[in-house]
């Protein structure tokens, strides 16, 4: 949670009394006049979110709304109806609201005090700060907030009995008690908010951000074939997209307290830019827009031409990280949230909490608890007070301990920086890449990848749904379980040197190894398995056709000819995509299978008889495939995936020769691990081809493998 107030001593106590959490209280903002060169005046009041009016609380009971949340007994009281008995109802809103449904006409307050409103933001330069009277008293704000009070007392919004909550000011920052509470309290708050109020921020010189919001609404009005942006009669398309991706580089998409915010908003969160505002379903509708049909490159050809238009040298990169925020996890989970369901499992959470910010890192875990199950989060705010490797170790525990299963073992490493235990994902460690989940939904033209991602521990079976048997030992740091060990690593490919490179000088050979698959043909038809992790998308699993992946030609120069004469548009269009399968190639092209180096199993002419969608199917998997990932040769005459740590530049922090494969016991894949002293550390999840669906169960009925404890540390 962001704290950015700051407030003169002897100020503090006036400003903030206890909170009386009998009562559910919070405290509100109202607005005061906002005079051309004087500071703004605020007032900050407490208010029960129990002092329903009387006529609100019978329209409750009388509709059978009691079981429902917040967020879903609002939005039908909200509804324009006719007037009834049951409670004063609006007639139909006026034709056009500025505010699109986020402020309430009075007659619809739900409380006796009036209603509220919570406002989403981004902190901003701390270092650009303004004062505000708030309660008499002189307190600092950063700019960027103070933008937005000034902003919405021009509209003359949240000067009455129509309030504001605004985290930084609402919640005492130096009480370190009331903070743990109000933590636990933002899924009530933003939840029974009236609306959310995403603050994107405001315009200034020369910005075009603005163009974005009616290019948006148009882009949402738009259905079927009508969708692609080629055919749009619009010759300001470039400027548009420019406008957009300047929109979603904003620096508020990478705050992770965002996520939970707008899922508890929704629908009746509405985005605002300065002046500029429009509703989230329209948001996200528009957005949706770019992964239709041939829009992703698209959307690509114009920022290039957009950039040349103004003389911009830099280069044209889309912020794609905020885009598939949108499209793939916020627009799914306020669906969610909206019908009443909200839990994330944890590789999702995990995912979520990469590549976004927060002050303090044990933020990464509370700022996603409302994504939490209640009972996973209320364990988990019991933590709230350890330091990170308790905390992550706690999050993992308690995971465990409520799904009764190992799988997030799979998230575990030894390469995180604050000492987690290696069994313990660390919510910090920067290596974990989203699309190289096999469960991705990939970017192929007939893809959508807003489809909700299959669940990660029904994809595989490895452990052959054997019952966990764990135990959490008296020092946190250790986690027993049973399980066996099945193989070994002998042989690795090239492990990844950031996003972009494979480090092809640090591939280690192992000459004795043998195929256990079989024929040159069984090995080949293992590899093409195991380079898309046998599954596609939407956890389907590959079939016969999708051998055609080896023949697809390792560089994109040699697939161009031959995309454009079958007239393949999308395929022929991923000049800007290709590199990740050329490069991995060049990297592991001569790490010898036996006797034959891997490359030989390739062929650079495309199939004949073979269509568009299956060269885009694997080309988008093997794409996933590859990240996160170093190939491996195991000592039982195997191949397939161990762990890889892209951005470390510690050769001692990676995937070795020597390491262990294992099944545990309830865990949906193999293990790679690690001997430590008489314990066991986790190194990470494995994909190997033969031994991902309780095959490795035979050997262990056989006597060839030996169940086992393991104590990981």
């Amino acid at each position: 949670m962001q704290s950015e107030l700051a407030i003169p001593s002897g100020v503090t106590t006036s400003i903030y009394s206890p909170l009386n959490r009998a009562a559910d209280e919070i405290r509100l903002l109202t607005l005061g006049p906002c005079r051309p060169g004087h500071r703004l005046e605020c007032t900050l009041e407490k208010a029960s979110l129990q002092d329903f009016r009387s006529d609100y609380t019978a329209f409750i009971l009388s509709n059978g709304l009691s079981s429902q949340t917040r967020r879903q007994a609002k939005e039908i009281w909200a509804a324009p109806t006719p007037a009834s008995d049951s409670g004063p109802r609006s007639d139909s809103p006026p034709a056009e609201d500025p505010f699109l449904g986020s402020v309430p006409e009075p007659d619809l307050y739900r409380f006796n005090w009036g209603d509220f409103a919570s406002l989403s933001y981004v902190w901003g330069d701390e270092s650009l700060r303004e004062d505000i009277i708030l309660n008499g008293g002189i307190v600092s704000i950063t700019v960027n907030l103070a933008n937005a009070l000034r902003t919405f007392t021009a509209d003359e919004v949240f000067t009455g009995r129509y309030k504001l909550w605004v985290d930084a000011i609402c919640i005492n920052q130096v009480d370190d008690g009331e903070r743990s509470h109000q933590v636990q309290k933002m899924r009530e708050i933003y939840g029974g908010a009236w609306a959310v109020i995403s603050w994107i921020g405001r315009s200034h010189l020369g910005a075009s951000i603005h163009l974005a919001f009616p290019f948006l609404r148009t882009l949402a009005s738009l259905e079927g074939d009508k969708r692609d942006l080629r055919g749009l009669q619009e010759p300001l398309k470039d400027t548009y997209l420019y406008a957009l991706n300047k929109l979603m580089k904003q620096r508020y998409w990478f705050r992770l307290w965002i996520i939970q915010e707008l899922v508890m908003g929704a629908p009746s969160t509405v985005i605002r830019f300065g002046d500029e505002i429009i509703d989230w379903n329209t948001f996200w509708r528009g957005i949706s827009v770019l992964y239709h049909g041939s829009n992703w490159l698209f959307k690509d050809e114009a920022l290039k031409r957009a950039y040349t238009t103004r003389g911009i040298r830099e280069q044209a990169t889309w912020q794609t990280y905020s885009i598939h925020l949108v499209h793939s996890d916020l627009r799914q989970l306020t669906r969610s949230e909206a019908e009443g369901n909200r839990q994330l499992g944890f590789r999702r959470l995990l995912d979520v909490a990469n590549s976004t910010e927060c002050r303090d890192v044990r933020d990464k875990v509370f700022a996603l608890v409302g994504m939490m199950d209640s009972a996973i989060a209320a364990d988990i705010m019991k933590a709230y007070e350890l330091e990170p490797p308790r905390l992550f170790a706690a999050v993992s525990r308690a995971f465990i301990a409520y799904t009764n299963g190992l799988d997030p073992l799979r998230q575990g490493n030894p390469w995180g920086g604050v000492g987690t235990p290696s069994w313990a994902a660390d919510w910090t460690w920067n290596g974990r890449i989203r699309y190289s989940r096999p469960e991705f939904n990939g970017l192929a033209p007939h893809l959508d990848v807003s489809e909700p991602e299959p669940d990660p521990a029904l994809t595989y079976c490895a452990h052959g749904h054997t019952t966990p048997s764990y135990s959490f030992l008296d020092d946190w740091r250790l986690l027993q379980c049973e399980g066996f060990v099945f193989d070994g690593v002998v042989g690795l490919g090239a492990p990844e040197a950031g996003f972009f490179d494979w480090d092809e000088e640090r591939v280690v050979q192992c000459p004795s190894w043998k195929s256990s698959y079989g024929s040159q043909e069984s090995t080949g038809e293992a590899l093409w398995k195991t380079l898309l992790l046998s599954v596609i998308a939407k956890g389907e699993r590959a079939v016969q056709r999708h051998a055609a992946l080896l023949r697809l030609p390792k560089s994109f120069w040699m697939a161009l000819p031959q995309f454009e004469e079958k007239g393949w548009d999308w395929m022929a269009a991923q000049a800007g995509y290709y590199f990740k399968w050329e490069n991995w190639h060049e990297a592991n092209d001569h790490l010898m299978l036996g006797d034959r180096p891997l490359g030989s199993f390739f062929n650079n002419f495309i199939s004949d008889d073979v269509d568009e969608v299956t060269y885009a199917e694997v080309f988008s998997a093997c794409q996933r495939a590859v990240q996160q990932r170093r190939f491996m040769l195991t000592k039982g005459g195997y191949f397939g995936w161990g762990p890889d740590n892209a951005y470390s530049e510690d050769p001692s922090m990676e995937l070795r020769v020597g390491d262990k494969i294992a099944i545990i016991f309830g865990c949906s894949t193999p293990l790679v691990i690690r001997p430590k002293g008489d314990k066991f550390e986790v190194v990470g999840e494995a994909y190997v081809q033969e031994f991902m669906d309780g095959e490795a169960l035979s050997l262990l009925e056989s006597g060839a493998c030996e169940a086992q404890i393991f104590t990981f540390c």
